[in-house]
């Protein structure tokens, strides 16, 4: 077997190899129980911030548990309870941009039960 065809066997087996690597590689996905503690995290955050009054650094702090909140998935009745939960977060940024921090007070701290008592649906 000559050199050259040697190296491009070679290339090909390298480039193959690279190929199915990448194509099965399965994408890491952090625990349910560190996401709902970042997703705390956040939600205190907000809390911490009402007395400020800055509804824009509120309605930052709800919108990142949101999304951090997106990440969780299980199974359907997971999911559902979940989805519902996140809907009581987007109440309460809507409060915050209405200027209403009683109310979104309020339906932080629903959320913040309503993240709590996910694990339980899994």
């Amino acid at each position: 077997m000559s050199f050259q065809k040697m190296f491009v066997a070679f290339a090909l087996f390298l480039s193959l190899l690279g190929f199915s690597g990448s194509t099965f590689a399965k994408e890491v996905k952090k625990p349910i129980p560190e996401i709902l503690k970042e997703v705390d995290v956040k939600i205190q955050a907000a809390l911490d911030a009402l007395p400020s009054g800055n509804a824009q650094e509120i309605a930052t702090h709800i919108k990142d548990a949101s999304e951090i909140a997106s990440e969780l998935s299980a199974n359907y009745k997971f999911e559902f309870e979940r989805d519902k939960v996140v809907l009581k977060l987007k109440k309460s940024r809507e409060l915050v941009k209405k200027s209403d921090f009683a109310g979104a007070e309020q339906e932080l701290k629903t959320a913040k039960e309503g993240f709590a008592n996910l694990p339980k649906y899994q």
